[in-house]
């Protein structure tokens, strides 16, 4: 009856419908920017058995639109605001900060692909950037890069795994906002969050540096799921190669674009309250009678602040054609 869980999303999630921890949820919930089913038809987030549930809650605009569409599909998609907005605001509420440094995202596997040998231009970009540098290691086995040892980590600097999904998304918006630059591997959902958090973005890495695993190299067995979780250089369409090699070089991208982007990709258009999601969850169908609502400040903060960072932007009149191609 009820969804499987997110490692990502989940206490988020409660805690900002006013829910116990513990809630089981009807709904999945989208990982992130979901780089699989940009670009070309969505095979994965469009089938039930990709949470145990036909309802997912999508917070990227367009995938939302494309999985309530799809031809084929047997989901249902709530439209909201990207949960880690909402510890973000927070986090952000409560002191503030003064930027300075790097956040270095190291490169990384998954569960299907994974990145080439080369080192060499990685240590030559954590050498030179601004310190005091954070390193970020992901918490999930089969997406450590096997090479990542190899690295030179300069004395002083932090190294972070987020491995309690408790507190995950509040430590992550606690370092997004301790440092100025943001270096990224690839152009995925982290890019999006340094933009909307105005940080200078280096995304390093070239497309042609991933490829899709062999079954041989694969931690979890492949199924009907699994089998489009890809993003490797030889899986990508060619939409899908113009698009990342586009964000690829982000600074290049005019800011108002950019701008713009970013709020598709993380729904701040679909921001409510916590007891307005709560309410319009209720009514669609994606929350139960006996969920009942139960306010939290800190939360009601992170939505005003967020709020009223929205009520400074302009995101009507900066469109660029390759947002066309998500």
């Amino acid at each position: 009856m009820y969804a499987d869980r997110s490692d990502k999303w989940h206490h988020t999630m409660a805690r900002y419908l006013g829910l116990s921890l513990d809630t089981s949820f009807l709904f999945g919930i989208l990982p992130g920017v979901c780089r699989e089913a940009i670009g070309r038809y969505d095979h994965m987030y469009t089938k039930k058995e990709c949470f145990n549930s036909n309802k997912v809650y999508a917070w990227s605009k367009r995938h939302a639109e494309k999985i309530n569409s799809a031809k084929f599909g047997s989901t249902k998609a709530y439209y909201g605001t990207a949960p880690f907005l909402w510890e973000l605001g927070r986090v952000a509420s409560k002191q503030d900060f003064k930027p300075e440094g790097s956040l270095f995202f190291l490169p990384r596997d998954d569960q299907c692909t994974i990145r080439e040998n080369e080192y060499e231009r990685v240590q030559d970009l954590i050498d030179n950037a601004p310190s005091p540098t954070t390193f970020l290691l992901p918490w999930r086995t089969c997406d450590i890069w096997k090479h990542w040892n190899k690295l030179i980590i300069p004395k002083g600097s932090k190294f972070i795994q987020l491995a309690d999904p408790i507190v995950r998304q509040e430590k992550l918006s606690q370092i997004f906002l301790r440092h100025e630059y943001i270096y990224i591997p690839w152009p995925g959902t982290d890019v999006y969050y340094a933009e909307f958090l105005d940080k200078k973005v280096i995304v390093y890495d070239k497309l042609e540096q991933y490829r899709t695993k062999t079954m041989e190299e694969m931690e979890r067995e492949n199924n009907i799921v699994i089998h489009w979780l890809k993003w490797g250089y030889n899986w990508l369409t060619e939409d899908q190669k113009i698009f990342f090699e586009w964000t690829r070089d982000w600074s290049s991208i005019d800011i108002c674009v950019r701008k713009k982007l970013t709020a598709l990709m993380l729904g701040t258009d679909a921001l409510k309250s916590p007891e307005e999601l709560h309410d319009d969850m209720m009514v669609q169908g994606f929350l139960e009678p006996h969920q009942k609502f139960i306010y939290n400040p800190e939360y009601q903060r992170s939505y005003e602040w967020l709020s009223n960072l929205e009520k400074t932007r302009d995101h009507s009149l900066h469109d660029h054609p390759h947002m066309l191609l998500l």
